[in-house]
């Protein structure tokens, strides 16, 4: 049965992906077949082999017990939860935040773990802002320091 919920999920997937790929607007001197044709190539083919998946299922899978399943929501939402804090927060708190809280679901010591994610989030930010000379938010708390 997971099969099938997973297929009709990357069927809508899909449907938004080539809907939102015909939403883009290309120059008149571009690429002959333009930037949108690939991600509507993707979204065909997403939704072509899901469709194959909920006619013929491959397997049969058992549900995680609860606790598992809970772990498993609360890290969705905390993904979801980092994207959207990561600009209002900066870089470097969000990550913190983000990988205490998932240090600690898997058991990890509070103190450890935030200094743990501290650490993760700054050599992070140093790697990917000045090594690869990448932008990442600073947040308005730290404006003023980076």
């Amino acid at each position: 049965m997971s099969d099938r919920i997973a297929s009709l999920l990357l069927i809508a997937v899909g449907a938004v992906f080539i809907y939102l790929a015909t939403q883009i607007q290309t120059a008149f001197f571009s690429d002959p077949l333009g930037a949108r044709w690939v991600p509507i190539f993707i979204g065909i083919f997403l939704i072509g082999s899901s469709v194959a998946l909920f006619v013929q299922p491959r397997s049969t899978v058992e549900w995680p017990p609860r606790d598992t399943l809970l772990r498993l929501v609360l890290t969705l939402a905390g993904f979801i939860a980092y994207g959207f804090l990561l600009n209002p927060l900066g870089f470097i708190a969000a990550t913190t935040i983000a990988f205490a809280l998932f240090a600690l679901q898997f058991g990890g010591k509070p103190i450890r773990a935030v200094l743990a994610g501290a650490i993760f989030a700054v050599a992070a930010y140093l790697l990917f802002s000045t090594a690869l000379d990448l932008y990442l938010p600073t947040g308005a708390l730290f404006e003023r320091w980076f």
